[in-house]
Order: C-alpha cells, then structure tokens, then sequence
C-alpha cells in the first residue's frame, strides 16, 4: 500500500513538470512568433487593428453664385460685360484657311465646312485667333477713330484680354456666296447663316451671342468651339450667364 501511494506521488509530480513545461514552451513559441523568428523566417504577428469608420460619402463643391454681369461698368470680374480669356499658346494652333484656330476645334471646323459643302453651302473663314496686341487696336484704336466711348465700343467689340478670340476657340464665319453680309446681322439670313444655326452644334460650335445677350450687340457670324473639357472650362462662366438670360445650351 505504501508502495502504491509512493508511485502516485511521483507520477503527480512528473505530470506537474510536464504541463509546467508545456506551458513554458507555449510562451516561449508564442513569443517566438511575434518576434518573427520561427524556422522559415515568418513575418510577424501585428497586433489587431481598430475597426475604423467608413469615410463620409464626399459631397460635390458648391457652385458659387455668378456676381452681377454689369454691362455699363469695369469690374474685377468683367470689362462692361466682357469675361477675361487667356491668350493661346502658339504651339496649339495650326492654319485653317487664312485664320489660326486650335487644332481640336480646326478639325471639327473643317468637318463642319465639308459637311455643309456636300449639301452646296459654303462656310469660309473670316477671323480666328486673335492676340491681346491685335484686340488692342481693334478695341482702342477704332473706338478712337468713330468717336465712340469705351461702353459704347465693348458692345460691338471686345477689349484686349477680354475677347473670345484669344484663346483659339473661336472663328468668325461667312458665307462664300453673300460677302454683303460678312460680319452683318444679316448674315442669319444667308444660306451659310440658316445652315450653321441648324447645325453647327453637331460640331461642338454654339454661337456665342445671340440675340438675347445682354452686353454684346448679336453676332450671328461669332462661333464658340465647346468640343473638350478645356474649351468647356474657359467658357463656364459665359454660359452659365447665357443660362441666367434664359440661354440653353445644347452641349
């Protein structure tokens, strides 16, 4: 009986050792593990991250609201209802006929000539891009020589760093059959004329002001090219006045 008793004691104690060694190597392998140093060269165990929250949905910017298009003054935001343009580079024009337009807006010219060729109207160049230089004596120079006051020339013609033409998206247009008309408002009533008001949107040209502007005299012959994001740029604030006057693009 004692010898039995003498056998239970020595397997408790050989069993406490085992289970205290056990232990001791399941910390020690643990260890070993977030300390990336287990046989295969293991990457470490990161600890678990906080759940984090979804990001909030992110909301367009607001549109600000147009300040007043004043067409009788000078202001930091218009030239008696003139929108300040940037000068083209040089490198991004090329010839169409005898005028320099933006290469992307001369091919939708030259498809939009060759289009109405093939019904007998014939569209032909007048005036394409324009430098500040040039703006300058075609605002100044001419109100000077007829007599005209500044408020009086900017409904007719653009003052230098103001006009349209600068940045190689616009072209002034007539018709090859009716030269009478170049440049007149009579021109909307020319064949060329009738034909670009039904389709020159088909090409990304929209004319720039129409009867109902409110600073600009009507110029049936001056079309805008709005065919790619950077023209459409230029040109938001002028159409965004446009749609305030009741104005609706199709592009």
């Amino acid at each position: 009986m004692r010898l039995f008793k003498a056998l239970l004691r020595f397997l408790s104690r050989s069993c406490a050792r085992s289970a205290i060694a056990a232990l001791l190597g399941a910390v020690a392998l643990v260890a070993t593990l977030q300390l990336g140093a287990v046989a295969g060269d293991r990457a470490p165990i990161l600890p678990m991250l906080p759940r984090l929250p979804f990001p909030e949905r992110l909301l367009p910017a607001p549109v600000l609201p147009l300040p007043e298009l004043d067409c009788g003054e000078v202001s930091d935001t218009s030239f008696y209802g003139h929108l300040p343009y940037p000068e083209a580079d040089r490198g991004d024009l090329v010839s169409v006929g005898s005028v320099l337009l933006h290469r992307d807006a001369a091919i939708d010219f030259n498809a939009m000539r060759r289009s109405a060729a093939a019904t007998g109207v014939y569209l032909t160049d007048l005036s394409g891009f324009r430098s500040v230089a040039i703006q300058q004596d075609l605002f100044y120079g001419i109100a000077a020589a007829r007599g005209q006051t500044l408020a009086q020339r900017a409904r007719v013609s653009a003052p230098p760093g103001h006009s349209e033409h600068h940045t190689g998206y616009t072209i002034d247009i007539g018709d090859a059959t009716a030269a009478w008309a170049d440049f007149q408002t009579g021109f909307d009533g020319t064949t060329a004329g009738r034909w670009l008001l039904a389709n020159a949107g088909d090409f990304n040209f929209e004319l720039s002001f129409p009867p109902e502007h409110d600073c600009v005299s009507y110029e049936p012959w001056h079309w805008r090219w709005v065919g790619d994001d950077r023209s459409r740029e230029l040109f938001e604030t002028a159409r965004r006045y446009d749609k305030e006057a009741g104005i609706d693009r199709q592009h």
